[in-house]
């Protein structure tokens, strides 16, 4: 069913994701500091528990989004957002901690499919690329303000409230969701072999079945898994090498975030006409240079100068993985293909974080960064000559339809 009122539901949809972003990171820093005093092992059994979710529960997601209509997905998602935030306010014991930590990804791990399977019929197929950015613009709003949040939360001893301020900011949403005009119903397929499971593993079947999603998706992780050394690097590269101090590092993530957010504009306003898997590409290559571009930078403002590109490249890669799954995939199996390549991404992402403290340690910060940008800049340029083939492909093909149909 198609919305009627299609920005305002988008614009409901985008604050529900940038919402449940925020206040999973929110939530996630302010437990980090509340159990940073019981030991290194509770606070990376906190970062295992928050991104574990994405990466196992992706064939069950998936299937749920698909078997389940999207819309109600989210309602209860976001509900259970509110209950389990509650339960986060009441415990201090670090085993619960943990446990309900990991409880609210999973919810989130069942929020983004179903998100993004109910865009096209938010604002039609054609429209849905632009929608894709919007929900990618809330995301990213969302990852910005949560750890301000939780941090300021957590220095203040406010975690209590600022908790319970974030169950009841879901609970209101979980409501205003309920005024969503647009519904994906679920669709009557047969089941595939192997039953159930066969069922829920089919979003990686598509990914890795298409032409297109078997380099796109798989590229794109990879790229963002090398890159990620840089999150770990780049402190000690802007403090130490650099001479920035704690300050010039904070301009610097400032400034990354602000141009992810140009990055998912750019490609908004760029993507169509099947153009999507090129600036998916390109936004990977960018990403790539930027994080090369640091590692080799002599002066803190050519450093500036690189993050610049990683940045609105990061924003393009973010808004081109929801429009290319979206042009590539059955619209009954797209629930699971999103949960499919998140699953990819974020494992990649974790391999690629892990990575990093050894590389470091080995290298230092600047070799680090320099190693994995041009790894991930090779990596993402495989994938820009193969888009760049497929489009190639794809024009001759239309010209010869063109002229035979003269």
């Amino acid at each position: 069913m198609r919305s009627v009122r299609p920005r305002r539901d988008l614009a409901l949809v985008a604050t529900a994701c940038g919402l449940s972003t925020l206040g999973t990171t929110a939530a996630f820093l302010a437990m980090v500091l509340h159990l940073r005093e019981a030991g290194a092992g509770w606070v990376t059994a906190l970062l295992l528990a928050e991104i574990s979710p994405v990466i196992l529960m992706a064939p069950v997601a998936g299937a749920i989004v698909d078997r389940l209509e999207a819309r109600a997905v989210l309602i209860w998602a976001s509900a259970g957002q509110a209950v389990v935030s509650v339960a986060l306010s009441l415990v201090d014991a670090p085993a619960a901690v943990v446990g309900l930590v990991a409880l609210l990804g999973a919810q989130a791990a069942v929020e983004r499919p179903a998100a993004a399977v109910l865009v096209p019929h938010i604002t039609g197929e054609d429209g849905a690329t632009r929608g894709y950015a919007r929900l990618g613009t809330g995301r990213a709003l969302g990852g910005i303000i949560g750890p301000a949040v939780g941090g300021f939360a957590g220095a203040a001893g406010g975690t209590r409230a600022a908790l319970l301020l974030n169950a009841a900011s879901f609970l209101v949403l979980a409501i205003a969701m309920t005024t969503v005009g647009a519904r994906r119903r679920p669709h009557r397929e047969a089941a595939p072999a192997g039953g159930g499971r066969g069922f829920a593993r089919a979003g990686f079947r598509v990914v890795l079945g298409d032409p297109v999603l078997r380099f796109a998706i798989p590229l794109t992780a990879l790229a963002a898994g090398i890159a990620l050394a840089d999150n770990v690097a780049a402190p000690y590269r802007f403090t130490d090498d650099l001479g920035a101090g704690p300050i010039g590092f904070g301009v610097y993530e400032a400034l990354y975030s602000v141009c992810e957010l140009v990055g998912i504009q750019v490609f908004a306003l760029e993507a169509g006409r099947g153009r999507e898997e090129g600036l998916l590409g390109a936004g990977n290559l960018m990403l790539g240079l930027g994080v090369l571009g640091i590692g080799l930078a002599a002066t803190y403002p050519l450093a500036l100068a690189a993050a610049v590109v990683g940045g609105v490249g990061n924003g393009m890669s973010n808004a081109g993985e929801g429009a290319v799954i979206r042009r590539c995939t059955p619209e009954a199996t797209r629930g699971r293909a999103f949960a499919a390549s998140g699953s990819l991404i974020q494992a990649a992402s974790v391999a690629g974080a892990a990575a990093g403290a050894p590389a470091v340690a080995a290298l230092g910060p600047a070799a680090t960064m320099v190693v994995s940008g041009a790894l991930a800049s090779a990596v993402a340029s495989a994938g820009v000559v193969v888009a760049l083939r497929r489009t190639r492909e794809t024009a001759v093909t239309d010209h010869l339809v063109h002229d035979e149909a003269r």
